[in-house]
């Protein structure tokens, strides 16, 4: 799966990432959004996934997905997960 087009798709559907990496021979790429919040860019296949890492470090996985609108899903329950954290 190529990062960069996924990240343009999820720019324009109003999600701007900070930051990518592509998947490597080794390691699955990633699409930050925030300090807790990435999406998971498998090495291999088509179902990225959400991850949600809190204030201690702990991540929390979400289910890989293979659509698009189930994608952005995850990634706004993972944004406003991390936005209740910090206002604790």
């Amino acid at each position: 799966m190529n990062a960069q087009a996924l990240a343009e798709k999820l720019n324009k559907l109003g999600f701007t990432p900070t930051a990518l990496s592509e998947p490597s021979k080794r390691v699955d790429g990633m699409i930050v959004f925030t300090k807790g919040v990435h999406v998971q860019v498998p090495l291999h296949g088509d179902e990225p996934n959400v991850v949600l890492e809190s204030d201690d470090g702990d991540l929390e996985f979400y289910d890989a997905q293979r659509n698009i609108e189930d994608l952005i899903t995850d990634l706004k329950a993972a944004l406003q997960s991390e936005q209740a954290m910090s206002t604790r």
